[in-house]
């Protein structure tokens, strides 16, 4: 059979291109890390040549893409698109990124990294990283149940047919469910699962059913993140070693290497091409059918990228550079396998990397060796020289994370250093060092350092939790860094994840259905402030005016305050908590209608029983409120009392959902409270503590023992708790000299017994946690 050949090149993204589909000949999808989704169609057949049009976009990741298949409603079909926004839209391929969705599925509460649809189009499959596999109605566009047991993150979901659903996942599990959520058979995927797909009469005889182990193909040399399977029935993977390859049956029939790291996604099209997209910001298609090949221009440039690309010792594992072959090899050696690799010193002295074709029984030249990215140009961080800063994606909604770093320092050191820096688990450190290791050991020939961040690989050198690299380099003795006061907080926090646009986006779907809708007025208010706010830069200072939130603010609590049934309100909320943390002098209402805000029936017993996410989007609104601007806390202040009600019955939702945003949602609120109680020492100010106190600890006591081992930190974060135990240390140093405020914290709330026991469950192994419990121990004693 005829090998791959390249077909077309489609730029346009300013980011990773982390999904693609090839659905149909005529046209291809596209999602990035740069927040959009594009639809390209093809415009000529013969070379091949397509044009895009940008679908959505957002300032958040898009991770994930399905295609709903043309129906009687959707002649065009739908596509499906989610990412780090927590939410899934579905929109007609012809529509453009200024018009609404058709639909938006609102449910996962972190980001969303696997998407598929059933064979007959009635149902999607999703997963994510808040632990959870869900399956959606189409039509309805509602959550209809989830898939239990999952431990960590969800980065695989397959709809296998019409009554069986696998999921992949981080905590080494592969679970087979049918449709109606019952759990068939779990079986051990021998490491974190990312990807899945299902191959029907393959000689290997699988059996999803069973679990049992059939076959392996070996021949990736680093992470596999994604698979697809052609109409010959042959096996596409991609990964984190720059190739595509191909597999018949058991055997690895071609190898297709890109100028990229990361293939993050491939996909198979109908007429037998694939799709990939890759970290070097574009997708590629490959065919086998010569009237489909790109140009000669166009091939030969794709050629000499791959040709001139680096490749870091580390890579390709322990070489002597000095007694390499020389190019006479390639003409006495023949390769016995596809892909196989042998690096000789070229012509002009350099070692140069060589893998086998078997189709074209010749080695091809797939990069050059290098020993280093360091070089003469230094980057300027913080006033001071570096070889390299790299960017960290740590938390979802922000800008990423500087780590510096020099080559002659131990790498363990510099990542233990940026975790303690930026108050970040310990439990991250193992992956954050072989992050450095890896990608401090080379670079893109001629490449030099940049201002604003080193990066030695272009974009892909951006470090992603959770994708642990492995390495030989073997840590140093643990040594005990200088303790650093902790407490108390003084700062207020602020919770703006998400995108102001799909808030608005729901608002204008419910507001049809609303028992009180809106007015094209009210509505043209709310939509202003949804684009000025995603215009807004939620990294910097509040400095939004108060006249731009002020027109849209009776709409808001309107909506709050009297929509029906109550989780239309959700919409409402989200839009005013982006409003809250933007705005530097919150208009106060002179009616006091805010306070529907804070006696609103979300936080009763029964509604947080069913929809505990109402509840966690309204701390949100708090915390803003608090962070926001002093108006804002001077009304938060009025209601502290209720406040702390709110923190009290969402207390028991912590422990029975297991949800690590509604944790989080719940301790930073907790912390500001803890922050404003503080601010004055008044009787009234003392009681609230006592309250407070009462909560933060029956949070921190049914606290879970912490895996440290884990597959994916992120999937049992400690933020909730840090944040909570942050809480309780600022109460106790501001009220210290309060001998009733100590005695109940030691004797009825039993402190110290807390902070005993969340050192039995391995909180204390991070740095963060050892460093506050040590203080509030010292100033309750």
């Amino acid at each position: 059979m005829a090998s791959f050949k390249l077909s077309a090149v489609l730029k346009g993204h300013n980011s990773d291109v982390r999904a693609v589909l090839h659905p149909d000949p005529s046209f291809a999808l596209t999602a990035s890390r740069d927040g959009s989704t594009k639809v390209w169609k093809q415009t000529s057949q013969s070379p091949p040549a397509y044009e895009a049009d940008e679908l959505s976009s957002g300032n958040q990741f898009k991770t994930c893409l399905a295609y709903l298949p043309p129906s009687k409603e959707y002649a065009d079909g739908l596509v499906l698109t989610a990412g780090q926004d927590t939410l899934i839209e579905a929109r007609q391929p012809s529509t453009t990124a200024d018009q609404n969705a058709d639909a938006m599925m609102v449910g996962h509460s972190n980001q969303v990294c696997s998407l598929d649809v059933s064979e007959r189009g009635d149902f999607i499959v999703s997963g994510s990283w808040d632990n959870t596999a869900k399956v959606w109605g189409v039509g309805k566009w509602e959550v209809e149940l989830d898939l239990p047991d999952h431990t960590a993150t969800v980065w695989a979901a397959l709809a296998y047919d019409r009554e069986t659903i696998v999921t992949g996942c981080a905590d080494r599990a592969i679970r087979v469910f049918t449709t109606g959520g019952k759990q068939l058979v779990s079986f051990d995927g021998r490491d974190v699962v990312r990807a899945l797909a299902k191959v029907e009469g393959h000689p290997t005889g699988a059996q999803i059913a069973n679990g049992n182990l059939r076959g392996e193909l070996h021949g990736h040399e680093s992470f596999i993140y994604s698979l697809a399977v052609l109409p010959s029935g042959e096996i596409v993977s991609s990964g984190e070693d720059r190739s595509i390859r191909v597999w018949k049956e058991t055997e690895c029939v071609q190898v297709i290497t890109l100028p990229a790291i990361s293939v993050w996604s491939v996909a198979a099209s109908p007429n037998g091409d694939i799709i990939a997209g890759s970290s070097d910001k574009m997708a590629r298609i490959f065919t086998r059918e010569q009237e489909r090949q790109a140009d000669a221009a166009t091939i030969a440039e794709f050629d000499e990228s791959v040709q001139s690309s680096a490749l870091p010792k580390q890579q390709v594992g322990d070489v002597n550079t000095t007694d390499l072959p020389g190019p006479d090899f390639l003409t006495r050696k023949s390769g016995t396998k596809e892909g196989q690799t042998a690096i000789i010193k070229d012509t002009n002295g350099q070692p140069t990397v060589y893998q086998w074709s078997m189709s074209q029984q010749t080695w091809v030249k797939v990069g050059q060796l290098v020993d280093s990215a360091a070089s003469s140009n230094k980057v300027m961080y913080n006033g001071q020289e570096y070889d390299y800063v790299f960017d960290v994606d740590i938390e979802d909604g922000k800008p990423p994370l500087k780590l510096p770093y020099n080559a002659t320092q131990n790498p363990y050191d510099a990542a233990t250093k940026f975790l303690q820096d930026n108050e970040l688990p310990i439990s991250y450190l193992e992956e954050t060092a072989n992050f450095v290791i890896k990608n401090s050991q080379g670079a893109q020939l001629g490449q030099q350092s940049q201002s604003g961040g080193a990066d030695p690989w272009g974009t892909e050198n951006r470090y992603r939790p959770g994708e642990v690299a492995q390495s030989s380099y073997k840590p140093p003795e643990a040594q005990e860094t200088a303790a650093r006061s902790t407490l108390p907080q003084k700062d207020y926090l602020s919770i703006v994840l998400g995108k102001p646009s799909a808030a608005m986006g729901q608002i204008t779907k419910l507001n049809a259905s609303s028992n009180a809708p809106l007015s094209q007025s009210e509505l043209d208010a709310l939509s202003q402030l949804a684009s000025a706010l995603d215009r807004h830069n939620f990294q910097a200072k509040p400095s939004m005016q108060s006249s731009v939130v002020e027109p849209a603010l009776t709409p808001l609590l309107k909506m709050i305050a009297t929509w029906e049934p109550l989780k239309t309100r959700l919409a409402g909320l989200d839009l005013f908590r982006f409003a809250a943390a933007a705005t530097s002098e919150f208009p106060v209402p002179g009616d006091d209608s805010l306070t529907y805000l804070f006696m609103n029936q979300i936080f009763e017993d029964a509604v947080l029983r069913e929809n505990y996410k109402l509840a966690m989007v309204g701390y949100r609104c708090f915390a803003n409120l608090m962070y926001g601007s002093d108006t804002g806390r001077v009304v938060t202040q009025v209601y502290t009392d209720n406040i702390i009600q709110h923190l009290a019955a969402g207390a028991q939702i912590i422990t029975a959902k297991k949800d690590v945003s509604f944790a989080v949602a719940h301790a930073t609120l907790s912390l500001n409270t803890a922050v404003l109680v503080s601010s004055e020492k008044t009787d009234q100010s003392e009681q609230q503590a006592l309250k407070l106190i009462e909560v933060l600890v029956m949070v921190l006591d049914a606290c879970p023992d912490v895996n440290h081992a884990g597959s994916n930190p992120l999937a049992q974060s400690t933020e909730g708790a840090y944040r909570t135990l942050v809480a309780l240390g600022t109460l106790v140093v501001r009220f210290k000299g309060n001998e009733d405020i100590k005695k109940a914290a030691r004797s009825m709330y039993k402190v110290d017994d807390v902070l005993a026991d969340l050192k039995e469950k391995k909180y204390n192994d991070e740095p963060r946690f050892k460093r506050a419990s040590g203080e509030i121990s010292r100033l309750l004693k």
